[in-house]
């Protein structure tokens, strides 16, 4: 990837599902709506036609810069709430990590706007940080924005099961085929959050040595649809 990349602890949670998954073959048609872009990469270093999306220009040409130039790969600076695609553009779509930093109601309509522009038959993936109880995190100056805000902002939420949900619900031309709450063994996710940036370092070997559970208090839920 020409960088070390340190990876937040749910990652070894959805990655590897999400690749797994999608079984997207060579040459169909993905979309990444703002995930972490070593999935993208990944996706098409094996032949598969990439579109990733962000919201934020800045995050776009990093990735670019990272990348370099990579056959199948586009990046492009787009809102998940508003997809600049035509309906059925795309064989698969995923979204790792995403909906739960757009405010209410767009994490609904974001994955609204994937149902739209993946084909009958198609895959969505999703993935949500998960918690037994709701709750919200709200920052002192926005993080994912392209221009300083004044006040508190949101940062993201936590989905209980009622919340998880009603997600599901909302968007009726998906058929949810599989949903699982997972978590690492050991579980540092708690550690690392409230020491964040101080323990990125250990990410790549809590990754070796960390091991995926089912778990109904997991920190992770991943969803898997079939777009109707």
């Amino acid at each position: 990837m020409r960088v070390v990349v340190p990876l937040d602890p749910s990652r070894y949670l959805e990655l590897p599902w999400a690749l797994e998954q999608l079984g997207a073959k060579p040459g169909e048609r993905v979309l990444d709506l703002a995930g972490p872009k070593l999935l993208s990469v990944a996706l098409a270093r094996e032949g598969v036609r990439v579109t990733a999306v962000d919201q934020l220009a800045r995050e776009i040409e990093t990735w670019q810069a990272l990348a370099g130039d990579v056959p199948g790969l586009a990046l492009l600076v787009a809102d998940g709430r508003a997809l600049p695609f035509q309906e059925a553009s795309f064989d698969h779509a995923c979204s790792i990590s995403v909906l739960e930093h757009i405010e209410e109601p767009g994490d609904v309509e974001a994955l609204r706007e994937l149902a739209r522009v993946v084909r009958p038959g198609g895959r969505v993936l999703v993935t949500l940080p998960h918690a037994l109880e709701y709750r919200e995190e709200w920052r002192d100056a926005p993080v994912y924005a392209n221009e300083p805000g004044a006040g508190r902002s949101f940062f993201q939420r936590w989905y209980d099961p009622v919340r998880v949900d009603a997600l599901v619900a909302a968007a009726p031309a998906l058929e949810l085929v599989s949903r699982d709450v997972v978590r690492m063994s050991p579980n540092w996710n708690d550690v690392y959050v409230r020491a964040f940036p101080w323990l990125v370092p250990l990410g790549p070997l809590y990754g070796l040595l960390g091991r995926e559970v089912a778990a109904p208090d997991g920190d992770v839920v991943r969803l898997a649809f079939v777009r109707r």
